[in-house]
């Protein structure tokens, strides 16, 4: 009995699938109630998108962590164009991350009390803090451009002229093409899109998968964000961070307009480290520009979405760092002397003007 790859969403980003034998598996994403052949969740999901404006060439790198039950797992990413793949090392999201957290101030701020020169002054701390809560080639139809294996997984970079074709392709190839996948991939394959299917390889002694890189060519940065209409409904957050030539924002639809849910939690073209080393190679230095932004998203909705995501940056956008203020209070002594020695002489004056008084 043939063993086949079930595919289901993994976001916009793309869909996950996981191993089953023989029967469908449809949903794994927390966005759905769990059944008896729920076999792939998704714990969380980062995503890392660089654009150079220079080379129109995007750098996109993702890590999600799953909770699976299956011997493996894959997924389908479509591009615009022919991608380029390479495995970067994980821990540029675990730096991103650092980078993001909001940063201590320490403000001093004067407190005015009453003292003596007689006892000691004192002073003490207050703390304010509140920051932000982070096979087989069958038909002609279809083009393997590629075949290779990287970051755990086995990959083949697809060009398709019918989305049928290419669902038989996947059928053919182990993964579980429904309807609803079929619909997912039309458009893509309408408007001349690269679609790479993704499996995890299984290699002998690895116990899990790396990040991944794809770099291609594209006018305008893009999250192919968009799911299959049997995997909307949120439930995750995805975080988002772009780098770019200014601060980052968000649109759906061709033309970018549409809202996006996705918060800016983060933007600023200076951050503690410097970008190349925060990025290390996850994305080369000749495409990160002198003074480029990092801009940071956090999106609740996800998976949901209904159309693709386009960015799109502001050189003069606002910068936003969160920040947490401990303020320490200093306290300004005002000495209880003087005032003494003012009371003691405004009682002899009085005395003086009273006793002149009588005597006059």
């Amino acid at each position: 009995m043939r063993t086949r790859l079930a595919v289901v969403s993994l976001g916009s980003l793309a869909l996950v699938v996981a191993l089953a034998p023989a029967a469908r598996v449809r949903a794994c994403c927390p966005a759905f109630p769990p059944g008896p052949d729920t076999r792939v969740k998704i714990a969380e999901q980062e995503i890392l998108v660089a654009w150079s404006a220079a080379t129109k060439t995007e750098h996109f790198v993702r890590r999600a962590s799953f909770a699976s039950e299956e011997a493996g797992f894959g997924f389908l990413v479509p591009t615009p164009t022919e991608p380029q793949l390479a495995e970067v090392d994980a821990e540029v999201f675990d730096r991103l991350r650092e980078e993001i957290e909001p940063r201590i101030v320490y403000e001093t701020r004067n407190r005015y009390v009453l003292g003596s020169f007689l006892g000691a002054s004192r002073d003490g701390t207050a703390s304010l803090a509140r920051g932000f809560d982070t096979a087989t080639e069958t038909l002609m139809a279809v083009d393997v451009l590629q075949r290779t294996r990287v970051a755990g997984y086995d990959a083949a970079v697809l060009r398709a002229d019918d989305a049928d074709a290419l669902a038989r392709w996947l059928e053919d190839n182990g993964y579980d093409a429904r309807p609803e996948l079929r619909a997912w991939v039309e458009p893509y394959v309408q408007a001349k899109w690269i679609v790479t299917a993704f499996k995890f390889a299984g290699e002998q002694g690895r116990v899990g998968t790396g990040s991944l890189r794809m770099s291609f060519q594209t006018d305008r940065p893009l999250f192919p964000y968009r799911t299959p209409t049997d995997q909307r409904g949120g439930g995750n957050t995805l975080r988002v961070f772009y780098v770019g030539d200014g601060r980052a924002s968000g649109g759906l639809g061709d033309a970018g307009a549409k809202p996006w849910a996705g918060q800016v939690k983060y933007a600023t073209s200076a951050p503690v480290r410097p970008l190349t080393e925060l990025l290390g190679d996850a994305v080369p230095a000749t495409d990160v520009a002198a003074g480029a932004w990092l801009t940071a998203f956090e999106d609740t909705t996800w998976p949901g979405g209904e159309e693709d995501l386009w960015f799109s940056t502001d050189p003069k956008g606002e910068e936003l760092i969160p920040t947490i203020v401990v303020w320490r209070d200093v306290d300004v002594m005002i000495p209880v002397e003087p005032f003494g020695v003012l009371g003691v002489v405004g009682v002899l004056l009085f005395v003086h003007r009273r006793r002149r008084g009588k005597a006059a």
